[in-house]
């Protein structure tokens, strides 16, 4: 209980110190620093140091201590200034399916003479890369998140921290980008064959006369094509009969909430989105019927879009979205 009231309380006032922002520059309000493990050792091993110049009075062991004391408090000034004046950004990613990583594009940027070295970078869930700002004025590295929901998706907060040069204190800043991706159901292949079939108004063959492929006999009528007909069957004296072809018509098929019975909402989802997957790469027009929206029959990339969108965000409510746009789903 009270940790869990410490974890809220951490995370507003981190908020408060540190608003969303798609642009943020460190300085002595976003940096905190304090010594490591090694920083602690180091204090420790000059406090005995201390307590045995006292004791035996020796002035070199004195003199060693306070010099060893300045460099520790110089070693907090030069570990804070390699991150203070840094400019930090980010791009996020196009939308991915569930299960898969997010890709976080950071940058990195320096103005002046200053150089930036061995910049820890990482995301909650993924791996640190380290970067520098040596000879380049900006650095941009790769981090990979996996969004394991459909929906909105944040990576959080990214911690950017360094030890450099001595390695006995640590600067870090916890920084939220206001970055967010679409999360698209993850596909779940069936029998769109056998679904569509089940359409009464899928029509996925017609009978017309003379196009595409052939298809059989039917009894000669008054009116048809005289090219159609079936001349060699009326030279044996079995009567006149024309030719019949099948042409494929533009289908347009529906892919309903209702093809999925007795399955709950994300296996739906899943198959609805596979679905989605194969008439878009077939080049077919297809609509979407949900429970509570209707898209009607197209095809393209931004019909695709759309309905791929309203998968992913499907009873999901308006709140989902505002707590994706504020940035409090950290």
């Amino acid at each position: 209980m009270l940790g869990s009231r410490w974890k809220k309380y951490h995370h507003n006032w981190v908020k408060r110190r540190i608003p969303p922002a798609r642009h943020i520059i460190l300085n002595h309000r976003n940096i905190f620093i304090i010594p490591n493990q090694q920083g602690l050792g180091f204090l420790a091993i000059l406090a005995l140091m201390f307590i045995g110049a006292v004791n035996y009075e020796i002035s070199l062991a004195f003199a060693l201590v306070f010099w060893l004391l300045g460099v520790f408090i110089l070693t907090i000034l030069y570990t804070f200034r390699n991150l203070s004046g840094l400019h930090i950004s980010a791009v996020a990613g196009g939308a991915i399916f569930a299960g898969e990583h997010a890709e976080i594009t950071v940058i990195l940027s320096r103005y002046g003479k200053r150089i930036y070295e061995a910049i820890q970078l990482n995301y909650p869930g993924s791996r640190k890369v380290t970067a520098n700002l040596i000879d380049n004025t900006e650095e941009r590295s790769s981090l990979f998140v996996v969004a394991e929901n459909r929906g909105w998706f944040s990576p959080g907060r990214l911690r950017i921290a360094t030890i450099f040069p001595f390695g006995i204190c640590r600067a870090w800043s916890f920084i939220d980008l206001d970055l967010r991706c679409l999360v698209y159901p993850k596909p779940e292949s069936c029998d769109l064959d056998w679904l569509t079939s089940q359409q009464q108004d899928s029509g996925h063959t017609n009978i017309t006369r003379g196009t595409d492929d052939f298809h059989g006999l039917r009894d000669y009528q008054r009116g048809d094509s005289l090219r159609h007909v079936a001349w060699k069957i009326a030279a044996r004296g079995r009567g006149m009969y024309t030719k019949e072809y099948s042409a494929n018509v533009d289908d347009k098929i529906w892919l309903k909430w209702d093809m999925f019975p007795d399955m709950h909402v994300e296996q739906r989802l899943s198959r609805l989105c596979y679905c989605v997957l194969q008439l878009d790469a077939g080049g077919l027009d297809y609509g979407l019927e949900l429970p509570d929206q209707k898209i009607e029959p197209a095809k393209g990339s931004e019909h695709y879009l759309q309905v791929m969108k309203s998968l992913a965000l499907y009873n999901l409510g308006e709140d989902h979205e505002k707590v994706m746009v504020t940035g409090v789903n950290q």
